[in-house]
């Protein structure tokens, strides 16, 4: 039987506090669900590389996709429904949701951003929580969404750096590589030598001995915080590992989870050093990008060079590290998640309170953004939010995860909770609709900044003070311009 999360985290804290029986009784009596408010990840979905610029990375093949790059798959479309019809017996055990019939008209409020793989995820977690109800999906029309893109969409001004905070971020970075260089060299070795990797001067063409860039936008423009080169790759590599491996988990378990020999590398010749530091060496012309000379001090050799660019699942979770780190360096930022994640948070918040400039979110009893990895991963930055995940990486964020804001009623008033969500490795490698939908969800319990630790409701905080602290974060003036765009969608 399905684990009833959200009555579970609160008796769980509950009962171990040394209250007489009665005590507890009419604590739990008096504790009601008003409202939830959660970020979701899209679905599986293909890479978002053109078929022509992955065959650039690597001379051995790739799997075939059945969807254009970046679309959400119908595998992942079908463990998104199997998601939301476990999470809808459990959101009615909590008296949030009726436990047959359709929701009530309003009660439920799902905005996605208009790109292709978070429309369908939005309709496909409509179709396992309210089947046949007729409910739509909200998206604005432009062409980047400025709640989910507010830098890209120019809703925001692009992150400027001071020299420390650039500086820092750049050590962060370093740190990243010296954690994960080994799994990298992994990667490249499973990519192997491709001409399109070659640099001017380089003579050898992996991914590990491409350079790395780090990417600061100029002043007004509508670009963001980014890496380029070799680390970039290794990141998007290791995500894409992870996807065919939920795409196709019965092909992907078939192959040898096998270990890699890793072998000290040397700086190379006199001759290839001085060629990288030429190539590494900052240029005048592109005064916003800062070149990392990250050195490969490793070389993987796999023990099977051929076949498909695809390997087993726990090799794929070995791997994700790469993927989860480097992400996290930059997106959970200061300087990054402050512009990139507060218009979506701040909407959060106030839709959690019945406040918010989207009218429709205030009514709704459940309101669910569809959204990306990286605006969890943005918002998770801004309140200090991590989570274990196992057998996931910490912090990784797997297709269909759910940030979660919960309202809840006490003896102490309206407490807010944070909590961490996603299916289980079983339902992720299962073409069993049944499993894929009775699996266990996992559930992390977030910890947010101030959290009153004996709360009634476990680890919560006030919801005056947790829009406080939100509404601090975004100012008056983002408040203001939030308002004011969604008052012309209204119009």
């Amino acid at each position: 039987m399905r684990r009833m999360f959200f009555f579970a985290v609160l008796t769980a804290f509950l009962l171990s506090f040394p209250h007489p029986a009665p005590a507890e009784n009419a604590s739990v009596k008096n504790m009601r669900l008003l409202k939830v408010v959660a970020l979701g990840r899209h679905g599986v979905r293909p890479p978002t590389q053109s078929p022509e610029t992955l065959a650039s990375w690597s001379a051995r093949s790739w799997p075939d996709w059945d969807t254009p790059p970046g679309y959400l798959t119908a595998r992942g479309a079908a463990l998104i429904r199997a998601e939301w019809e476990g999470l809808r017996e459990e959101l009615a055990f909590n008296g949030l949701l009726p436990a047959a019939e359709c929701p009530a008209t309003g009660s439920v409020f799902v905005y996605a951003d208009n790109e292709e793989r978070t429309l369908a995820t939005a309709r496909a977690l409509l179709e396992g929580l309210a089947p046949g109800c007729g409910m739509e999906v909200f998206s604005l029309p432009e062409r980047r969404d400025p709640v989910f893109h507010p830098v890209k969409s120019g809703f925001m001004p692009a992150p400027q750096l001071s020299a420390q905070e650039k500086n820092e971020l750049v050590r962060t970075l370093f740190a990243v590589h010296a954690d994960v260089e080994k799994s990298v060299a992994e990667l490249s070795s499973l990519l192997g030598p491709s001409p399109a990797m070659c640099m001017p001067g380089q003579a050898s063409c992996t991914l590990e001995e491409r350079p790395t860039n780090l990417n600061l936008p100029e002043p007004g423009a509508r670009a963001e915080v980014s890496l380029k080169g070799g680390l970039a790759m290794a990141s998007t590599l290791a995500e894409i590992l992870l996807l065919e491996s939920l795409e196709w988990p019965e092909k992907a378990q078939m192959i040898p989870a096998g270990t890699p020999v890793l072998l000290p590398q040397g700086p190379g010749t006199p001759v290839e050093q001085k060629a990288r530091e030429i190539i590494l060496a900052p240029r005048s012309d592109m005064p916003g990008t800062v070149p990392l000379p990250l050195s490969p001090r490793w070389k993987a050799v796999l023990p099977d060079g051929k076949g498909p660019v695809m390997v087993n699942p726990a090799t794929a979770l070995r791997l994700l590290p790469v993927h989860t780190k480097v992400q996290g360096a930059v997106q959970r930022f200061p300087a990054v998640a402050k512009q990139e994640g507060l218009p979506l948070l701040y909407l959060m918040a106030e839709a959690l309170a019945g406040t918010s400039p989207v009218k429709a979110a205030n009514k709704a009893q459940l309101v669910v953004f569809s959204g990306h990895d990286t605006n969890m991963v943005n918002i998770a930055g801004l309140l200090g939010l991590h989570w274990d995940n196992g057998p996931f990486p910490k912090d990784s964020t797997p297709p269909g995860s759910l940030l979660a804001f919960s309202l809840w009623e006490t003896p102490q008033g309206r407490m807010v909770q944070a909590s961490f969500l996603c299916q289980s490795l079983a339902a992720f490698l299962s073409t069993d609709p049944a499993v894929m939908r009775d699996a266990d969800l996992h559930h992390a319990q977030l910890i947010l900044p101030g959290s009153l630790a004996d709360s009634p409701a476990g680890p919560a905080l006030p919801l005056e003070e947790f829009l406080a602290l939100v509404r601090g974060m975004a100012g008056s003036d983002l408040s203001a311009r939030l308002a004011e765009l969604f008052a012309e969608k209204a119009g």
